[in-house]
């Protein structure tokens, strides 16, 4: 049998023209949901916080896919330099290292102003880095940095024979470097949309021995953040990938098509795959932008309660006042959706425990009534939330006045 024959879904430029409506809308969805995030001022301190947060996110997702059992919180501790893995998963802890690397390599490159092209020898050192020190994990034959030279099967897949891979690489690397179309906004949607489908003709393509998923995973990564994607956004679909890992395979594997013993189809079903990451990547956003939502609040917050008590008090705070202020300042920082019970208030932090220590439970209730009466903080069941209806003041003016 010719192999070289057999993968005529492996097209270059991909066709479009299977691509739904559905999923048009859904990538002009994505697209306005990271124009917001790139105009949304964000506190230094705060965006340090959401890279290490997605960071970890990042590298969990695409690590665990792959077999890694280190939680999303161990790698960060691993990231962050607090966790050496036991002597029995120091290769585990190696997997999580290598990614962090490559990102690294492919983020720190871009962030500076420098465009990588794609090219044969970038992508060998990349596997190179992905695989650094774990040649003792991957089957025999495996070479780092190495198109492979024999045949492989991924699951039912029969991936393309040795001699074609090296020309495939090649076209995929011209696709990927063609330049991007005039118009801004056209730009970011195919580039949204190329990033996915180039992770899965890098998966169709299938040129290692091993660390193709990963691989893979990092081109999307390298494309979005080349594209002007937040670094915080382009790790979301690799945590969506590892948060629905079987629909994830599925989808994949119906990409290319079913064997029919001699060839496979000679049209691959991107659709359903570009389908399947953009509505994981819509979803990751809504909460991206919802966590982004709670911590300016909490920052406008903390700037309201200062005008207030300074309004109603002064400059100057001592006692029962500076105790209530602070007691409102926290409760923006730890509690700004969940109501918080009268006897929860010496729980909320170890200054407050402090604060309350020697008081009664007569003073805490005092202290929450005096708040209330301030309209900064509202009754909700039977405990207490910060008034956060204050600072959509200005969006109520609006629907008031256009009445």
């Amino acid at each position: 049998m010719d192999t070289s024959s057999i993968h005529g879904f492996i097209k270059f430029p991909p066709d479009l023209k299977g691509i739904s409506r559905y999923e048009w809308l859904l990538l002009g969805e994505v697209q306005a949901r990271i124009a917001i995030i790139k105009r949304t001022p964000i506190p230094r301190k705060d965006s340090d916080w959401l890279c290490t947060i997605y960071l970890n996110k990042g590298v969990h997702g695409t690590t665990a896919i792959e077999g890694n059992t280190f939680s999303e919180e161990e790698v960060g501790q691993i990231i962050a330099g607090e966790l050496k893995a036991s002597p029995s998963r120091a290769y585990q802890q190696q997997q999580i290292d290598n990614i962090v690397r490559a990102f690294n390599e492919v983020g720190n490159s871009i962030l500076a102003g420098s465009k990588r092209r794609f090219s044969l020898s970038y992508l060998h050192e990349l596997h190179r880095i992905v695989l650094y020190e774990l040649e003792d994990e991957t089957a025999d034959g495996v070479k780092t940095g190495e198109i492979r030279d024999y045949s492989v099967t991924a699951g039912r897949y029969l991936a393309p024979p040795a001699q074609d891979l090296a020309g495939l690489l090649q076209q995929f690397c011209d696709w990927l470097n063609q330049p991007a179309p005039a118009d801004a906004s056209e730009d970011l949607s195919m580039a949204i949309l190329k990033a996915i489908i180039a992770q899965v003709y890098f998966i169709w393509i299938h040129p290692y021995g091993d660390g193709n998923g990963r691989m893979a995973r990092l081109i999307e990564f390298m494309f979005l953040l080349q594209s002007g994607v937040p670094d915080i956004a382009a790790h979301l679909l690799s945590n969506h990938y590892n948060l629905t890992r079987d629909r994830y395979i599925n989808r994949l594997q119906a990409s290319q098509g079913e064997w029919n013993g001699e060839s496979y189809p000679s049209e691959g079903n991107l659709g359903g795959f570009i389908s399947y990451a953009l509505e994981g990547f819509r979803d990751g956003l809504d909460e991206q932008l919802a966590t982004i939502e709670t911590m300016q609040m909490r920052s406008i917050w903390r700037d309201e309660v200062d005008d207030a008590f300074r309004r109603e008090f002064g400059d100057k705070l001592r006692g029962s006042r500076q105790r209530q202020k602070r007691l409102l300042l926290q409760l923006g920082d730890v509690s700004m959706q969940k109501p918080v019970k009268r006897n929860e208030v010496r729980q909320l932090t170890v200054e407050q425990a402090i604060a309350y220590d020697d008081k009664s439970m007569r003073t805490v209730q005092r202290d929450l009534n005096e708040l209330a009466r301030l309209g900064l903080l509202k009754r909700e069941g039977d405990g207490y939330l910060p008034n956060k209806d204050i600072l959509r003041a200005f969006a109520a003016r609006i629907r008031t006045n256009s009445d």
